[in-house]
């Protein structure tokens, strides 16, 4: 076996060298976010009273327990920021983990730099190790930088460490999960897709698990699920780390034994081929790639969309007196039905920063043919550079924009089904407005690709910071010019009278031009310019 590891450690080191400035972004906004909710804690509740009404109010909800998970101790500073960063930090740190392992492994196959990597006095599994080792470090990294810096602004090291365990324990399992999907896809949108999904479906098992009665044996069921029960600042069980770090090495085991029962070049799932003679042009051809990426999203629109819509009804008792969440969600809305309103504007916030990822992850994808010399060979045929891009600019705008409609529509569906008096068309048409800022999001990546493909991973942190932004800004009472710097944030209220529609028009405006930018970037610029 020690064979089969030589060369990991050269690998590694040349890994680092690669992804240090790609992987800084990650570590810093998901490593520091904690901290500065945690620092904001003491200008949030005018007294303790309102920290434990909160805590009775939310400790049930299973609105809230769906997205943010279980409000277990709302009444420190410490269980007040592992309650609201929890979700977003297993999140991201599990994309992070996937992204880097599948960009080692998998694109590196497909784009020919691992042939020459092994052709070397190199191991079969020496890549992989390094590929995961690096994800693993970046995991261990988070969580260090998440405890050490809670720590020394003032938070209980137990409860500050739980939760930066709870964000590495989430990386480093999904580093694994990442690469056995990368044995399984013969591409790297393949493994990248096969991970989402597997983090998508553990996101609604925990969800589920958390809102449903007698259900807490879903939280059994996966990784989300055994993190949670970490329970940072109110048990501070470290215990699930273990389970965590156990599957990870099992995980890893498993992908280094399939690895071995696979060609160079393909993946255990093989891809599909296609007609001896392309009749469908170049549109058909975009289609046919994005065909897979198009169905899982779309479902993953709809269930979640569904799911949210089931426990909107809950939120009534939620909003009975409490002032705190007045302030959270709408403190402009008055009356039951506004702040059930507001809520679901919430709930189609997460939908649309979902086709945000979407966008940019096809926007993306175009730039991998360009990568893997693909691009060369369509483009040495009688077709443009405008008439190659076109068919990709149309597919990211149009997909994630039929995502959202589907999704809004399911959420208004299941909320009448469940018996709330929502009105399923303003929540519809809610949801369509949200449409300008997820193009905005997809609109940068594709200018990255068009104008500065070295850069295209820009489009991911912006994407992250208008996420934190726009999530957690309000509630740390940021000043309204920094707010205002996400496209999400400043998405008007459709059933309120007083709507202000300028700031969504100027987003749809500079979505245009950025679309214009990457087109005439692209046409400019030259091939493969890594």
């Amino acid at each position: 076996m020690s064979g089969q590891l030589t060369g990991t450690w050269p690998l590694l080191r040349h890994a680092i060298r690669l992804d240090r400035w790609k992987l800084l972004p990650w570590l810093l906004i998901i490593g520091a976010f904690p901290t500065v909710s945690f620092a904001a804690y003491g200008s949030l509740f005018s007294s303790p009273v309102e920290a434990v009404v909160l805590q009775a109010s939310l400790g049930t909800n299973p609105a809230f327990s769906l997205l943010y998970g279980p409000a277990t101790d709302l009444t420190t500073a410490a269980g007040f920021t592992a309650w609201r960063v929890q979700m977003f930090g297993m999140f991201f740190a599990s994309l992070m983990a996937v992204f880097t392992v599948t960009r080692h492994t998998r694109a590196a196959e497909d784009s020919g730099q691992a042939e020459l990597l092994d052709s070397g006095a190199v191991g079969r599994h020496a890549r992989l190790a390094s590929a995961v080792i690096l994800a693993w470090l970046a995991s261990a990294l988070v969580g260090l930088l998440v405890g050490g810096a809670m720590t020394a602004a003032g938070a209980p090291p137990a409860s500050a460490f739980a939760l930066g365990g709870m964000f590495a324990g989430m990386g480093v399992t999904f580093a694994a999960v990442a690469a056995i999907t990368a044995q399984l896809g013969s591409v790297a949108r393949t493994a990248n897709t096969l991970a989402a999904s597997v983090l998508g479906i553990g996101y609604l098992l925990r969800g589920l698990g958390d809102t449903l009665t007698d259900a807490e044996w879903l939280l059994w069921t996966g990784p989300m699920g055994w993190a949670e029960m970490m329970r940072p600042a109110s048990e501070n069980n470290f215990w699930p780390l273990a389970l965590l770090l156990t599957a990870a090495v099992v995980l890893t085991a498993l992908a280094a034994w399939l690895s071995a029962k696979r060609d160079f070049g393909l993946g255990i799932i093989p891809g599909r081929s296609g007609p001896a003679r392309g009749r469908a042009g170049n549109w058909g051809l975009m289609a046919r790639l994005n065909r897979g990426p198009f169905w899982t999203w779309g479902v993953t629109f709809v269930a979640l969309g569904s799911v949210y819509g089931m426990v909107t009804n809950t939120m009534s008792s939620v909003f009975s007196g409490n002032l705190f969440v007045r302030q959270m969600i709408a403190f402009r809305a008055t009356t039951e039905e506004q702040l059930t309103f507001a809520f679901v504007e919430v709930l189609l916030l997460v939908l649309a920063f979902i086709g945000g990822v979407f966008g940019i992850q096809l926007a993306l994808r175009f730039y991998t043919e360009e990568d893997e010399r693909r691009a060369e060979w369509v483009l040495s045929g009688p077709l443009s550079r405008l008439g190659y891009f076109t068919p990709t600019v149309a597919m990211a705008i149009l997909a994630p924009a039929a995502g959202m409609t589907a999704g809004s529509w399911a959420l208004a569906t299941a909320a009448n089904a469940s018996g709330s008096s929502l009105d399923a068309g303003k929540v519809t048409l809610q949801g369509m407005v949200e449409l300008p800022a997820l193009w905005l999001a997809t609109a940068v990546a594709l200018a990255l690709v068009g104008l500065a493909p070295r850069l295209r991973w820009l489009a991911w942190l912006l994407l992250v910071y208008w996420l934190l932004l726009t999530m957690l800004g309000p509630l740390l009472k940021a000043p309204e010019w920094l707010l205002n710097t996400s496209p999400f944030h400043v998405v008007p209220n459709v059933a309120a009278s007083d709507a202000n529609w300028q700031p969504l028009l100027l987003t749809f405006g500079f979505a245009i031009i950025l679309v214009a930018a990457a087109l005439a970037g692209y046409r400019r610029r030259d091939l493969v310019c890594t």
